[in-house]
């Protein structure tokens, strides 16, 4: 039995010959899989890393405190323990197209709006 691997969309094939191949695998990929990689997308590593460190200290700023508040006001230890072992990034949602939400998402310092945008 082979080991099916999740799907991978080169950005650069959007723009020639391959589009068309390209968008059907976008689709197949959103259909079947809920996600895929992409790669080519020409956003710098830097750049990417900025975001992952300013989401990062944005939940650790704000986020997880509120989360936290919550669930101590309910006084539920047992979802006080899966509380501290989320992955708080992964629950950072942000869309771009066709319309951003970022004016929609409290507590976002300027610095951190700017380099989202």
């Amino acid at each position: 039995m082979e080991e099916e691997t999740f799907p991978v969309v080169n950005m650069e094939k959007l723009n020639g010959e391959q589009r068309a191949a390209t968008m059907n695998l976008i689709n197949d990929a959103c259909e079947n899989w809920g996600f895929f990689e992409i790669v080519h997308h020409g956003i710098s590593t830097e750049l990417l890393d900025r975001v992952q460190k300013m989401t990062k200290g944005h939940y650790k700023k704000c986020m997880e405190d509120r989360f936290k508040e919550m669930v101590a006001a309910n006084a539920s230890e047992a979802v006080q323990t899966e509380i501290d072992d989320l992955d708080w990034g992964s629950t950072f949602y942000l869309r771009h197209l066709p319309k951003s939400n970022i004016s929609e998402i409290p507590d976002l310092e300027h610095d951190y709006r700017e380099v989202i945008k």
